[in-house]
């Protein structure tokens, strides 16, 4: 079980990996394209055949989007997002309103325009039907163009946008229904049209009605580690798959813990502890009544908290972490930050996606982990998702589980939950397998510190608070397959990243190392800020794959050489 490397596209704007309809990451292989990219330089823009779904609208939801516009909105004056369900797009149009009476003049009443459709689709009509046919429930939400810098934030932020392949679906359910009224001499042959976009859409062997099953295994896929990790501490309490709930994307997940919190607890500032992935940061500041971060995620942080919590300068709604951080794989000191919140009784999310549950127990610590399944869980680069658990030794457990029970919607596309299950199913060989080729790609820059081309290393195993990391690791874990590298100057950065023959783009976890300049690509607007917590505008980022080690070390190896001279 090992990733070949091919011939890697160095052509801007195709999908990694190629020729992949539903990829999750796209080809920058220039430093000077991934800058091109964020200034919206036209040269670079107009090449993107895809990119990072929650930032790039892909072609087949953009489409749908079209349709629906002609269908049902004003053309040419609004715009429209989709979402998976009408309680979805009432929180979409919640947040647009409130952000265009914060951000636009006090005289405008452009807000009162932002309205909701809703739609379904035909439920199966036999059996047959069943295996790809599902009735759907969705909200379109239209408001005038000129606000649709907002809808865009609650798309990318919230994660809960529908996804390319529940897109395809839809816009083939819409048109085939509008043919149908209006061909009812043709139904045979509309029939025959059905079954070959069946056909060549679905194969014969994904069929909608498995995707429940699917959706089970994948869950209990997730307790089962999570049960392994805790079962020699008869003090650590664990669930079965009821405590894991399944979400369209990582940051999806993370929204919805955070919302649970909104909905259920006294509303302070959220805290945001270390220096985590940007639209966290964002969930945190534009929804509810605003973030406290903590983002060096020191001890004296957490002591500043007790001190602020003790003495009644602050109360909060709960507190957010990221076990290790991305980028700079700093681990918190889960123990004490734990012994914080018991004692001033706030919950605590860790979004454990960069470590996740093989190499990592993050549970114990936690109210509720969040993970983007995207990611290592996935591995393919073809399928959004995230997930929940629920601790049961969580004060917050009744509350939260009670409000899930009755509010919790599977917007989890049953395609995309089939192809999950699939790529998931050799999930901890592929760890395995990632943690060895990071280790030794990790010796490697070490070799390359020692000669003075590299200032720096961030990864669990080369930090600060690697002891905090040794705290929470399974006894068969490893120490993750991403990591950081500060060059010593910013000519080798930029020319390591532009020589590298690997796959480069956004997403990590992948099954292939995938490489980017991190803080130009997602902090472009705000460089001097995140260098105050050590972000530097020159760090690579790295995810490393399960390409044969030797030959996957010698190709970096070759990059640095040639940067380096």
């Amino acid at each position: 079980m090992e990733q070949k490397i091919n011939s890697v596209s160095q052509s801007v704007g195709v999908p990694i990996p190629n020729n992949t309809d539903h990829a999750v990451s796209v080809t920058l292989p220039t430093w000077a394209s991934v800058v091109g990219y964020e200034e919206g330089d036209q040269n670079v823009v107009l090449k993107m055949q895809t990119g990072y779904p929650r930032f790039f609208i892909h072609n087949s939801i953009q489409k749908l989007t079209d349709y629906l516009i002609q269908e049902y909105g004003r053309v040419g004056l609004e715009g429209l997002f989709i979402f998976p369900s009408y309680t979805v797009s009432q929180r979409c149009k919640k947040f647009m309103i409130q952000r265009i009476q914060k951000l636009e003049s006090p005289t405008d009443k452009g807000y009162k325009k932002v309205r909701i459709v809703k739609l379904t689709t035909s439920a199966p009509k036999c059996e047959n039907e069943m295996n790809y046919r599902v009735q759907m429930a969705i909200g379109l939400v239209f408001f005038p163009k000129q606000y649709s810098k907002y809808g865009k934030e609650f798309w990318q932020h919230s994660g809960e946008g529908i996804s390319s392949r529940l897109a395809e679906y839809l816009l083939h359910e819409f048109e085939y229904e509008k043919l149908t009224k209006h061909r009812e001499s043709s139904t045979e042959n509309l029939e025959d049209e059905d079954k070959k976009f069946v056909e060549e859409k679905f194969g014969r062997n994904l069929k909608f009605i498995e995707a429940d099953n699917a959706n089970v295994i994948i869950r209990k896929r997730i307790i089962t580690e999570v049960q392994q990790n805790n079962k020699a501490d008869a003090t650590v309490k664990v669930g079965d798959e009821s405590d894991v709930f399944l979400y369209p994307s990582g940051m999806s997940s993370i929204y919805n813990v955070h919302n649970i919190w909104l909905e259920t607890l006294p509303n302070h500032k959220t805290v945001v502890f270390g220096f985590p992935y940007v639209d966290t940061l964002n969930i945190t500041k534009k929804f509810g009544p605003g973030l406290i971060h903590l983002g060096n995620g020191s001890n004296e942080e957490l002591d500043w908290l007790d001190e602020q919590l003790s003495s009644g300068k602050e109360k909060i709604l709960g507190l957010i972490t990221e076990c290790p951080g991305n980028p700079l794989l700093r681990t918190p000191n889960l123990k004490k930050l734990r012994a914080i919140a018991d004692k001033h009784s706030f919950p605590v999310a860790i979004d454990e996606t960069v470590g996740n549950c093989i190499n990592i127990n993050a549970y114990k610590y936690a109210d509720a982990t969040c993970s983007s399944l995207t990611k290592i869980f996935s591995g393919d680069s073809n399928v959004m998702g995230g997930s929940i658990v629920l601790n049961q030794n969580s004060k917050f457990y009744s509350t939260m589980k009670a409000w899930l029970n009755e509010h919790y919607e599977n917007n989890f596309w049953k395609e995309d939950c089939l192809y999950l299950e699939r790529n998931s199913r050799d999930f901890l060989q592929r760890n395995a397998k990632t943690n060895k080729n990071t280790e030794e790609v990790v010796k490697l820059f070490e070799k390359y510190q020692e000669k003075g081309a590299v200032k720096q290393i961030f990864h669990p195993l080369t930090s600060p608070s690697k002891k905090y990391y040794d705290e929470v690791k399974n006894p068969n874990g490893g120490y993750g397959g991403l990591l950081s590298i500060l060059f010593s100057t910013t000519q080798i950065s930029k020319k390591f990243y532009d020589v590298l023959k690997l796959s480069k783009g956004p997403s990590l976890g992948t099954n292939f190392t995938l490489v980017c300049p991190y803080t130009i690509l997602a902090h472009y607007t705000e460089l001097e800020e995140v260098k105050e917590f050590g972000v530097d505008a020159d760090l690579v980022r790295i995810s490393i794959g399960i390409e044969p080690t030797r030959e996957l070390v010698d190709i970096i190896e070759e990059a640095i050489l040639e940067a380096v001279n």
